[in-house]
């Protein structure tokens, strides 16, 4: 992620100090940042899972406070991780999943963050349906059968090298789905609960195949008596013809143990340049059947449960691989253990599960590369700029320059290897107002 840091050059310094209140003024009567493009288009379909997803801003963004997050209803409580990369002049992040989007499924997107210069963004957000290799007819979606799930979430926090404890504010989720396959419409689609309670789901904006139902409690004698084990039947009412499908949550399916961090000492010094092994207490009564997810903030995740390298409900640690994660960071890692069944014929898939998570903080020490840049000891004379970078030693940068400031007018003066530390810039200029700046490079 790049960092960047800005110098004003004019003489004398009281005419350059009012030029520069002038540009200030002028930028906050600016509209707010806004994303002018995105590829796939919102409401796509068809989309590859390992395409790239594309945003374009109306100006240069803070890359340090803008990020994109996606998410999949089938499994709200895994992130789906994406490697962000900038443009060189931060108004295009292009995002790639690592591993790919999962197949025949609605993903959302929601992009917040602020401009270079501090106007914050309004909340935007969209979402495309992927490619499952074929089938279904006309639609909305690509998905060649209809998938009801329901599901069960405990939330615990851990802070320290002791036992976790249960999230403060909403400890209990419960949520259930449904994605109609490609050649089907619905007008509307309840859930009935073991107990004999009606619910609406709730028909997804941009996926109008989607229907969802999200509830917390903080009472877990109170979610048990609303949610129980039992049948969960879906009612899916539609012009031309119904569909009833239920989907057990067996009473054997037992709430997975809040899972603990074993080296959390450990993991609040990792170094970025090694491979880091966090390891966890077993799951008690973990099988092969089972799965266990881990999630580090945006930036990594383990395997999805079916892919290559998946970690089963036997696994007690998970390698984070060298370069992987940025020095001086804090990261919101969430280990999740999973219990499931399900099963699937030629018209639709139910699945049910019971999933407990823990977040906890994970923290990189400082490295190289990760000084603020300064940039300080400005000085003009016979038409020459001159001024100091302040770097961590070996940091590679580039220098830029503008006269007014403007996204698409900052023009690159040097690239260098900052190799003591302190790199002298020299411009032979004409303008004595002019703007630099400074950005640190991979």
């Amino acid at each position: 992620m790049n960092q960047q840091s800005f110098l004003a050059a004019g003489s004398p310094l009281a005419r350059l100090f009012i030029l520069f209140l002038t540009f200030a003024s002028a930028w906050q009567m600016r509209a707010q940042p806004f994303i002018t493009a995105v590829t796939p288009a919102n409401g796509a379909t068809g989309v590859s899972p390992s395409a790239n997803v594309v945003f374009t801003f109306s100006e240069q963004m803070d890359t340090a406070l803008t990020m994109a997050q996606f998410i999949d209803l089938m499994s709200p409580s895994t992130p789906i991780l994406t490697t962000q990369i900038w443009s060189a002049n931060d108004t295009v992040l292009t995002c790639t999943p690592t591993p790919p989007f999962p197949s025949n499924r609605n993903i959302f997107w929601i992009v917040s963050g602020e401009s270079l210069i501090g106007d914050p963004m309004d909340e935007e957000f969209g979402s495309f349906t992927t490619d499952g290799g074929g089938g279904g007819g006309p639609g909305t979606g690509t998905n060649r059968i209809s998938s009801f799930v329901v599901g069960k979430l405990h939330f615990y926090n851990q802070t320290s090298a002791g036992a976790p404890t249960l999230e403060p504010e909403d400890p209990y989720f419960f949520n259930a789905l449904t994605t109609l396959s490609s050649n089907r419409t619905a007008n509307e689609v309840t859930l009935t609960l073991p107990t004999g309670s009606l619910s609406n789901l709730t028909r997804n904006f941009f996926s109008p195949e989607s229907f969802f139902l999200f509830a917390t409690h903080t009472n877990l004698a109170s979610f048990n008596a609303t949610f129980p084990a039992g049948n969960y039947v879906f009612n899916v009412v539609a012009s031309t013809s119904n569909q009833q499908v239920t989907v057990n949550l067996p009473a054997g399916l037992t709430q997975p143990n809040a899972p603990h961090i074993a080296n959390y000492t450990a993991a609040q010094s990792v170094n970025p340049a090694q491979p880091f092994q966090l390891s966890w207490d077993a799951f008690q009564g973990g099988t092969a059947a089972d799965h266990i997810s881990v999630s580090i903030g945006e930036t990594f995740q383990s395997p999805d449960a079916g892919n290559p390298g998946a970690l089963n409900g036997t696994a007690t640690s998970f390698t984070i691989p060298a370069g992987t994660l940025q020095a001086g960071s804090n990261y919101s890692t969430t280990i999740s253990f999973f219990r499931s069944t399900g099963g699937t014929n030629a018209s639709y898939a139910t699945n049910a599960y019971v999933a407990t998570s823990t977040e906890f903080n994970l923290v990189t020490t400082s490295g190289p590369g990760t000084a603020p840049l300064v940039l300080t000891n400005a000085s003009w004379s016979n038409g020459t700029f001159r001024f100091d970078v302040i770097s961590t030693p070996g940091q590679t940068l580039t220098v830029e320059f503008s006269s007014t400031m403007l996204t698409n007018q900052w023009q690159e003066l040097i690239t260098i290897n900052n190799t003591d530390g302190v790199a002298r810039i020299t411009h032979p200029v004409g303008n004595q107002y002019l703007f630099y700046r400074a950005r640190k490079n991979p």
